[in-house]
């Protein structure tokens, strides 16, 4: 378990996040994710099929990996929960994956983003994997 926290606090690529859709396809969605105190976060807009579809069935499935060599990754399950005060997740998110690069974009983001609400993903299955020592890192 250590070794796929570590993994999802150094890496910042996406979370593809998996959940039922109603149709009963599943809903495949890249989200911005940190990890926080046993649980993974993500913020998206109330009326996303994302938050509707976690909604009616709380259960995930997602994937955090390295797309170019040699390849890394955490996957999992999990239950989730919806807070409706995702704002400051989203500066926490934005800090993350943009640090100081568009300040007006991310001012502007903020701004349209007042009702954003934050996914806390409880995993109850974690599976981490890199290739790293095969490939000749």
């Amino acid at each position: 378990m250590s070794e796929a926290v570590a993994f999802m606090h150094e890496t910042n690529a996406p979370m593809r996040l998996a959940v039922n859709g109603a149709s009963g396809f599943p809903i495949l969605t890249p989200l911005w994710h940190i990890w926080i105190e046993g649980s993974l976060w993500a913020a998206a807009k109330p009326s996303s099929a994302i938050v509707r579809a976690l909604r009616r069935d709380p259960r995930c499935a997602f994937d955090i990996s390295i797309e170019t060599p040699p390849y890394k990754g955490v996957r999992g399950r999990g239950h989730t929960k919806i807070e409706t005060n995702g704002v400051p997740l989203l500066q926490r998110l934005l800090d993350r994956y943009m640090g100081t690069e568009a300040p007006d974009f991310q001012a502007g983001l903020l701004h349209a983003s007042k009702d954003e609400c934050a996914i806390c993903i409880e995993p109850t299955q974690l599976t981490s994997w890199d290739f790293s020592k095969r490939m000749g890192s």
